[in-house]
């Protein structure tokens, strides 16, 4: 299979009912990440998770891109598997975790998981300076997912927030404020105001929104919610 190929979904599917782990699925599953990173395939956590194994029998042929790649992929499916991210971070052995992208990857998630969201934005658009052509596709794709997934949880757990942080944690620019108003979670936008759709938790806690709670509770809470829907 050349670099542009990308296997199906299905076909990748036949070589996991085959054997997930067998090493010579390794140039088709690299390639299916690629094909996420694209959007040309869906996610795929269980190839994902065979293609770090089969990384673990063959050190020598790990390609810290694809692993990069991997957990951005993770962290991208979150609130809906917000386990995914954990599960496969400990398939990488720490001499791994201290190799760029990888590293860079990591931090994304950490920022991410404290709620440093200003911090979060400034990494993740450091990875499409590495020179990795997917890696700098699914930063690019990830933008509006992320937006979206970051207001959620801020809606989930606050009643409202002024605008100019909630532009700053989307990373948006201010002339972008007008949009907001299309997301399901935000009821409204009034001068520096931004209120959220009223909700059991975010009514307990009528308070302004903060950087720095953990962004762990939050992921709790959503993944409640995802499952129920």
């Amino acid at each position: 299979m050349s670099d542009e190929e990308k296997p199906p979904r299905k076909y990748v599917e036949s070589l996991m009912a085959k054997g997930s782990y067998k090493t010579s699925n390794q140039s088709t599953l690299e390639a299916y990440v690629d094909a996420q990173a694209t959007g040309e395939g869906e996610y795929y956590f269980e190839a994902n998770k065979a293609l770090l194994k089969i990384y673990q029998f063959l050190p020598k042929a790990v390609d810290p891109n694809k692993v990069a790649l991997v957990l951005l992929l993770a962290m991208l499916e979150f609130p809906s598997s917000s386990t995914d991210w954990l599960a496969l971070s400990y398939l990488i052995p720490e001499r791994l975790q201290k190799q760029e992208p990888i590293t860079t990857a990591l931090r994304c998630n950490n920022l991410l998981d404290a709620c440093k969201f200003v911090d979060f934005w400034k990494k993740l658009g450091s990875l499409s300076d590495n020179g990795d052509k997917y890696i700098k596709a699914l930063v690019d794709r990830a933008t509006p997912v992320l937006q979206k997934g970051i207001l959620e949880a801020m809606s989930l757990t606050y009643r409202s927030a002024s605008l100019d942080k909630v532009l700053a944690n989307l990373n948006m620019e201010a002339s972008s404020a007008s949009t907001l108003t299309g997301i399901s979670c935000v009821e409204s936008v009034n001068g520096n105001v931004v209120t959220f759709v009223s909700g059991t938790d975010n009514t307990k806690r009528s308070r302004v929104f903060q950087e720095g709670v953990s962004y762990g509770a939050i992921a709790n809470m959503m993944a409640m919610v995802a499952s129920s829907e």
